[in-house]
């Protein structure tokens, strides 16, 4: 087993076990500080990501220095670290923890949205604590579905009992919140009739890994986006509303919620799901143009599974 493996098994050992305990016994601005050393020193062991991810962003920024690329690089491995730390924080997300460490901004589009009656389909991107947004809208009262792939399907690709158990701890942890979880790949009928009760079902839909997909512009170049949401929407009657968590001090956050995407009513479906997604990344890439950190490492593994 190499250095990095054992050193990687040992940081899901003391996540998943003392820190998950204690995590909530100290206080958030204490988790925001702990998280900004974790996020150092995975910026400090990830040479090759670093690398990767330095490529990426004078690609898509070149008017930017090399400090500032740096600087970036830095804060996208910070940034990482705090969404994940979020995870084990998933107990403390009520009404007052909401009261006071979120904003929501445009959340009258989401209730516009399911005044249609036919359901929300919330499409989310892997940008910054993506992993939070679902959990804080279920506390506030909204019936959350999510699409997601199972743990089951991570396991199979773990490369320790170590990771495994870590992943039955994750899938524990996600199965106690306020949202029912629907796989990825599995059969649709259950996402049909959330729909049909006028629910909201959640799906990040920025990768292009899924077995349909749609090319788009992204970010100055072409992508592959999965056309599901759009397909399920064009089916269903669904309306699809973006949204993003922006990570501030300390661990607050803003949610921003954005006009529906308009259906185009094409005959031709390939066609429409294409119109439907590259709508979605042209508010991505604004997002990432912005607050590239928040997609940095995102960009990374997207860049590396490509490779």
């Amino acid at each position: 087993m190499s250095l990095f493996r054992l050193l990687k098994d040992l940081a899901l050992l003391i996540y998943w076990f003392p820190l998950r305990i204690c995590i909530r016994f100290i206080p958030l601005s204490g988790v925001y500080r702990f998280g900004i050393v974790g996020g150092y020193l995975l910026y400090l062991m990830s040479k090759e990501k670093r690398q990767v991810l330095s490529d990426e962003l004078k690609r898509i920024l070149p008017n930017s220095n090399e400090k500032c690329v740096n600087n970036i690089i830095r804060e996208s491995f910070i940034n990482y670290c705090l969404s994940e730390l979020e995870v084990l924080l998933y107990p403390t997300v009520n009404s007052d923890y909401i009261r006071k460490h979120v904003s929501i901004i445009g959340q009258e589009y989401l209730d516009k949205a399911l005044l249609n009656g036919t359901g929300v389909l919330l499409l989310q991107a892997h940008f910054g604590a993506f992993q939070m947004l679902l959990p804080i809208l279920g506390n506030c009262g909204y019936i959350i579905n999510q699409i997601s792939v199972s743990s089951s399907l991570w396991k199979a690709h773990a490369t320790s009992a170590i990771q495994k158990i870590a992943l039955d701890k994750k899938a524990q942890y996600e199965n106690l919140l306020p949202i029912k979880h629907f796989s990825a790949g599995d059969f649709l009928r259950p996402v049909f009739t959330a729909l049909r009760r006028n629910e909201i079902v959640g799906i990040t839909s920025d990768g292009g890994a899924a077995r349909k997909t749609v090319e788009v512009h992204f970010l100055g170049r072409k992508a592959n986006f999965p056309r599901g949401v759009a397909d399920l929407a064009s089916k269903t009657g669904a309306v699809i509303v973006p949204a993003f968590i922006i990570t501030e001090d300390k661990l607050s956050h803003r949610i921003v919620f954005h006009p529906p995407l308009s259906k185009k009513n094409n005959s031709d479906k390939a066609i429409e799901a294409s119109a439907i997604m590259q709508d979605f990344a042209d508010i991505l890439s604004d997002y990432v143009y912005r607050y590239p950190h928040h997609y940095g490492y995102t960009l990374c593994l997207r860049r590396m599974m490509a490779s």
